[in-house]
């Protein structure tokens, strides 16, 4: 590999990175906007829009920071709005709307890795490496998102849909860090074979 190969993988790992970061504010404005529409997450319906529209405003702005394509970009949201839903349908139903942090950090872990999966795929059909990576690490960033969330205090008694700033900032750090490792093995790969 070439100097001057690294010196761009790792400027196009920080330019990824910057915009995943970006990306974070998705969050709380899909709770927000989940929460407004659909009410507190207390009843399975209420999870089920509540969950869709914040996974599909979470999943628009992540695919703005990988500047998908078109189809790619919906496919990517609905794919993120799916993994929202699914699981917090799923807690809801089991246990009614979440109120300890156990909840919350399960409610996470779940989501994370329905996301994950749902997200992998896709990075699979990218042809991204190592794309299966993005099932664990979601699955951790998002049961950590939920922990900071309820560590700092925020309360869980509302039924939002999402984590809120606090736990999407840690969250995104943690998945920002993965997704530029994996995108940077791929493009040293990509270099190496030209």
């Amino acid at each position: 590999m070439s100097t001057s190969t690294g010196t761009a993988v790792l400027d196009s790992g920080r330019t990824i990175l910057l915009r995943w970061l970006v990306a974070t504010v998705g969050f709380p404005i899909g709770g927000f906007v989940g929460h407004a529409i659909a009410g507190p997450a207390a009843t399975v319906i209420a999870a089920l829009i509540g969950g869709l529209i914040a996974g599909a405003i979470i999943g628009l702005g992540q695919a703005g920071a990988l500047a998908l394509r078109s189809q790619a970009i919906a496919m990517w949201a609905g794919a993120t709005a799916a993994g929202v839903a699914v699981p917090l349908i799923a807690i809801t139903a089991l246990i009614g709307q979440i109120d300890t942090t156990f909840d919350a950090v399960l409610l996470g872990a779940l989501t994370g890795l329905a996301i994950g999966a749902g997200q992998a795929v896709l990075f699979g059909r990218e042809g991204v490496g190592n794309a299966w990576i993005w099932v664990g690490a979601s699955a951790i960033a998002w049961a950590i998102g939920w922990l900071v969330t309820a560590a700092v205090g925020v309360a869980l008694a509302p039924g939002w849909p999402v984590y809120g700033l606090s736990g999407a900032l840690v969250s995104q750090v943690i998945t920002g860090i993965v997704l530029w490792k994996v995108m940077s093995q791929d493009e040293v790969a990509a270099s190496a074979r030209a």
